[in-house]
C-alpha cells in the first residue's frame, strides 16, 4: 500500500468511520491535491504535484485555505498587497499547520497497518491535540506522552482539554528532556508491539521529512492561488520553530523554481541552528520525493532571528502589538508563542524599513488556537515541549 493513494483505509477489520473520506474529494481539495494539476502552472509544478501524489495520504483538512487580504492593516501601514494565508482554518479541531503534515503521517501509518499512534509534547502541544483529533477522525487509537507532570483537574485547559474531548490516552513522565521523552515513546511502542498492536510513533514535533510534506504541498497550493488570482506574490513569511513547517515551504518554493522568497521568522533558535535544521530536513525531503529542485533551497530563504526576543514562548512588545493590530483591525486572533512573533516579523519586514521586501507579500497564520486558551497572560506559557 505504500506509495499509493489510500482510498479505503482499514484498521485491522475495522473500516474508517468516515466512509470513503480518502477517495471522495471536495472541489476545493481536488484543485490542489487530487486529479491533474493545471499544466499552465508549469513543468515544475506538475512534477512536484506528481511526487506528492505518490505518497500515502489521508484527507483531513479543508484545502485550499483562504488567502485573505489584510485591507485594514494595509491602510494602517500605508502598504499595499498584504495577505494572510489562513492555516488556522484547516478544518480539524481548532485548525492549525499540523493538519497538513498529519495527512501524510497518518497516511503513512495506515499504509503500514498501524492501529495506534504515539506522539509526545508539552501540556499545551498543538501537535498532540491535533494528532488526537485526526486520529479520532480516521479511527486510530492515540496515545500522548507528556514530558511534564499531570495537571490538577481544575487546571486542565486549552489543548489539554481538547485531548480529553478527543478521547486520547495520556501518559505523564515528569519534566524530562525531549530525548528522554523520545526514549519513553519508543519504550511504549515496544510494549504495545509485545501486546500485538502495531504502533506508529511521531517524534520531534513531526518535524521530519514526512511531516514536512504538508508544507511542500502548501507551497504548491499558495503558488496556484497567487497565479489564479493574479497576485504575483514575491515574499512569504512562515514561522521557524523546530523547522518542519518552514523546511516544507522552503523546499516547495525551491522545487517550483522560486516563484517567491521565503522569510523564516525564528521563534525558538538562533539563525545558524535553525538553518542547520532546515537544511537537514530539505535534504531528507529531496530524498523522499526523489526530485532535485531547480533552485537550491538555501537560495530561496532568509532566516530572521531578531524577532525572537528573550526566547521561546516569551512575548515581545512587537509580538503583542502585532496581536493587537490584527485583532482590532482585522478581527483575527494570534496566539503568543508562534503566530504573534511571526506576524510581528512579517509586518516589520514589509513596513518600509526593509526596502528589498517590496511587492505583494503573504504570511502564514499557523493556528495554535487551542493553546491560546491556556495563555491567560502573554507570559503564561508552558515550558518547551513539542510545538
Amino acid at each position: 500500500m505504500s506509495g499509493s493513494r489510500i482510498d479505503d483505509h482499514r484498521l485491522g477489520n475495522t473500516h474508517c468511520p468516515l466512509t470513503g473520506c480518502c477517495s471522495r474529494k471536495s472541489t476545493a481539495t481536488s484543485e490542489m491535491t487530487g486529479g491533474a494539476i493545471d499544466t499552465a502552472l508549469g513543468s515544475h509544478a506538475t512534477r512536484l504535484h506528481a511526487a506528492l501524489e505518490s505518497r500515502p495520504k489521508v484527507r483531513l483538512g479543508h484545502f485550499p485555505t483562504p488567502l485573505s487580504r489584510l485591507s485594514n492593516v494595509e491602510r494602517h501601514l500605508a502598504r499595499e498587497h498584504l495577505y494572510l494565508k489562513r492555516d488556522d482554518l484547516t478544518g480539524v479541531s481548532l485548525g492549525g499547520n499540523k493538519v497538513r503534515g498529519l495527512e501524510y503521517l497518518l497516511g503513512d501509518a495506515i499504509s503500514l497497518g498501524a492501529d495506534v499512534v504515539i506522539t509526545g509534547g508539552g501540556l499545551q502541544s498543538n501537535l498532540c491535540s491535533l494528532t488526537a483529533a485526526a486520529c479520532a477522525k480516521v479511527g486510530l487509537r492515540c496515545v500522548i506522552v507528556h514530558n511534564d507532570m499531570r495537571p490538577e483537574p481544575g487546571a486542565i485547559a486549552g489543548n489539554m482539554l481538547l485531548n480529553a474531548i478527543f478521547g486520547s490516552e495520556e501518559v505523564f513522565i515528569g519534566r524530562v528532556s525531549e530525548e528522554e521523552r523520545a526514549a519513553a515513546m519508543d519504550g511504549l511502542a515496544a510494549e504495545l508491539r509485545a501486546q500485538g498492536s502495531v504502533p506508529y510513533v511521531i517524534h520531534n514535533g513531526a518535524s521530519t521529512p514526512m511531516g514536512a510534506l504538508g508544507y511542500v504541498s502548501a507551497a504548491l497550493e499558495l503558488f496556484k492561488q497567487s497565479q489564479t488570482l493574479g497576485l504575483g506574490l514575491q515574499h512569504v513569511a512562515i514561522v521557524g520553530a523546530m523547522g518542519g513547517t518552514a523546511s516544507g515551504l522552503v523546499f516547495g518554493a525551491a522545487a517550483l523554481g522560486a516563484p517567491f522568497h521565503v522569510h523564516v521568522i525564528s521563534v525558538e533558535y538562533p539563525e545558524n541552528e535553525l538553518r542547520r535544521r532546515i537544511t537537514d530536513l530539505t535534504r531528507g525531503i529531496e530524498e523522499m520525493l526523489g526530485i532535485q529542485p531547480p533552485v537550491p533551497p538555501a537560495e530561496v530563504m532568509t532566516i530572521h532571528d531578531r524577532y525572537l526576543g528573550e526566547g521561546y514562548g516569551i512575548p515581545t512588545p512587537e509580538s503583542r502589538e502585532a496581536a493587537r493590530l490584527l485583532a482590532i483591525h482585522e478581527g483575527i486572533i494570534l496566539e503568543n508563542v508562534y503566530t504573534s512573533k511571526t506576524v510581528a516579523g512579517f509586518l516589520d519586514l514589509v513596513a518600509g524599513r526593509n526596502t528589498w521586501v517590496h511587492g505583494p507579500a503573504a504570511c502564514f497564520h499557523t493556528g495554535g488556537m487551542g493553546a491560546l486558551f491556556a495563555q491567560s497572560h502573554p507570559a503564561a506559557v508552558s515550558p518547551r515541549g513539542a510545538p
